[in-house]
């Protein structure tokens, strides 16, 4: 759990269960951006609570019907009554209280409780480790499709974490074109090896400059001047998905934004989508893409090794993109 020093393993009985919430033995806990923050203590930690939002696993109590499934878990807590909630934007609603691991107990522990509206099942062929990148695929779901990538655009992905190659990996199938910025040399490999065009950070505004992306979808935030780099390359009448978190404002031309007509979208978690719940579409997709989202699982740790999955996840030196924490 987060302590004023860091991260720290406890030992700890769990409470008693909720009305309409289930207990599941967690098998897979992906590490977060925002889990660094923390981490660093750049973001106010939420003390005395276990960190993880990225989580799979299986009904150990609860409702019947549930066992022997494994699920991908989404961890927003919403209120289900507000007008948000009823017209599916789940994402919007500030009722519900703090989600699964940003402010209450999360996966990185052996045991998590959570809503059983937000259990999502994977298919059968989909491991654990896979089935947590569940909901990071759910925001590039969720992003790309506010973009309105249609099959005749250019995407261009800005950022090669793994909200960035997701975002490229769910636009490869819907876009004519998609290239993606990588910095680090083991982005730029799994972005290859999901099969769209790989540039160099020194190289987006010339690639924009020539191709005029309709989309932009950036995925860095932090402190980066990728938002307005986003405004200079896209195409007149195009759209920019945000879904990066920027750590403070950030300076945009407005004036081209404006004679150029850009849509800026701002994209926050997921909610409904045309068919089905985006969380659910996302656990639905980890079947087809297992073999895609198993190469952006680069490093896995037990649970009383986090202290070094955190160190791991923070040094892009190690070749990381995705941490995971498997508890069981």
């Amino acid at each position: 759990m987060w302590t004023e020093a860091g991260l720290e393993v406890v030992e700890a009985e769990p409470g008693p269960l909720g009305v309409g919430w289930v207990r599941l033995r967690v098998e897979a806990c992906g590490i977060c951006g925002s889990d660094l923050h923390w981490w660093h203590g750049h973001l106010r930690r939420p003390l005395g609570t276990a960190p993880g939002h990225e989580l799979a696993g299986i009904v150990v109590d609860g409702p019947a019907g549930l066992a022997d499934v494994r699920y991908a878990v989404s961890p927003n807590v919403s209120c289900g009554s507000c007008s948000y909630c009823r017209t599916g934007r789940t994402n919007l609603c500030n009722r519900g209280g703090p989600g699964l691991g940003l402010g209450r107990d999360g996966g990185l522990a052996e045991l998590v409780d959570a809503p059983v509206a937000n259990l999502a099942p994977v298919p059968d062929s989909v491991d654990p480790v896979v089935a947590s990148l569940t909901e990071p695929l759910a925001v590039a779901v969720r992003g790309v499709g506010r973009a309105q990538v249609e099959p005749d655009s250019t995407v261009l992905v800005l950022g090669g974490g793994t909200i960035g190659l997701c975002a490229a990996l769910v636009a490869r199938d819907r876009a004519r074109l998609v290239a993606i910025s990588a910095r680090h040399p083991h982005q730029r490999a799994a972005a290859e090896r999901l099969g769209v065009t790989v540039i160099g950070e020194d190289e987006v505004v010339s690639w924009g400059k020539e191709h005029r992306p309709d989309v932009v979808v950036e995925s860095v935030g932090g402190v980066a001047d990728t938002l307005d780099t986003a405004v200079r390359v896209v195409a007149r009448g195009g759209r920019i998905a945000l879904l990066g978190t920027f750590g403070t404002p950030r300076a945009v031309d407005l004036q081209r934004l404006m004679m150029k007509e850009v849509a800026l979208l701002g994209s926050f978690c997921y909610g409904s989508g045309e068919r089905e719940a985006e969380f659910g579409t996302a656990a639905r997709l980890t079947g087809r893409w297992r073999s895609e989202l198993r190469g952006l699982t680069t490093h896995q740790f037990p649970l009383e090794a986090v202290a070094d999955a955190f160190a791991t996840a923070d040094d892009k030196t190690t070749g990381a993109i995705k941490v995971t924490i498997t508890p069981s």
